[in-house]
This record gives structure tokens, C-alpha cells and sequence, in this order.
């Protein structure tokens, strides 16, 4: 018998396989939203390339790029899933930011 793939291989196969030109605009992509929201998910960073005409043939890439921009300290998986039937049938990972724009709380808005 053949031996499996582990998740990773898998993720690393899609990857490599994707459009370098989408890979890098869905980092971009990554990036904005993380300055943007405290949390998001995949299906966020697909929404907001979906405005671009930049395309890539395998859209599970989307998993390597997001694993990129963990490993770029740009987010991090906070453990906990939720189902988004749009993006998948299963469960998606929810990212947070871990480079948000926070408001200053030094100024002050009286008077």
C-alpha cells in the first residue's frame, strides 16, 4: 500500500502548484486584513482576492499562504474552527492578528 500524504505534504503540493503572482497577492491580502481585524479566516483572504483579477487554479493553496504569514508572525491560529459551508464543507481555522492597528490611547478626545 501506498503511503498517505500527511496534511502538510498536502498543503505544501497545493502550494507550490499555485499562480507565484496570486500567492503573493494573497499575502498582501493576508496582511491587510490582519491590520484591519482582530480575527478572520481563509474564506476572508478569498473574498477580499476575489476583487483582484490575479487567479490560481487550486484555491487550497490559500492553506499554505496562510501558514506563511503564521510563520511571518503575522497571525496565529487561535484554536478554534468554524463551519463556513462557502469555503468548505468542513471546519476553518480562525486567525487573529497579531499586527491590528490599535487605536491610540493616549489621545485624548475632550477639550
Amino acid at each position: 500500500m501506498a503511503p498517505t500524504k500527511t496534511t502538510q505534504q498536502h498543503i505544501n503540493t497545493c502550494s507550490a502548484h499555485a499562480n507565484p503572482t496570486w500567492k503573493s497577492a494573497a499575502l498582501a491580502a493576508t496582511m491587510r486584513l490582519a491590520r484591519q481585524r482582530r480575527q478572520f479566516t481563509s474564506f476572508d483572504v478569498l473574498e477580499e482576492l476575489a476583487r483582484s483579477e490575479v487567479k490560481t487554479n487550486d484555491l487550497r493553496a490559500i492553506g499554505g499562504v496562510m501558514q506563511e504569514a503564521r510563520d511571518l508572525g503575522i497571525i496565529e491560529s487561535i484554536g478554534l474552527v468554524r463551519r463556513n459551508d462557502r469555503h468548505s464543507r468542513g471546519a476553518t481555522t480562525l486567525w487573529q492578528s497579531k499586527i491590528v492597528a490599535q487605536p491610540d490611547a493616549t489621545i485624548s478626545h475632550c477639550q
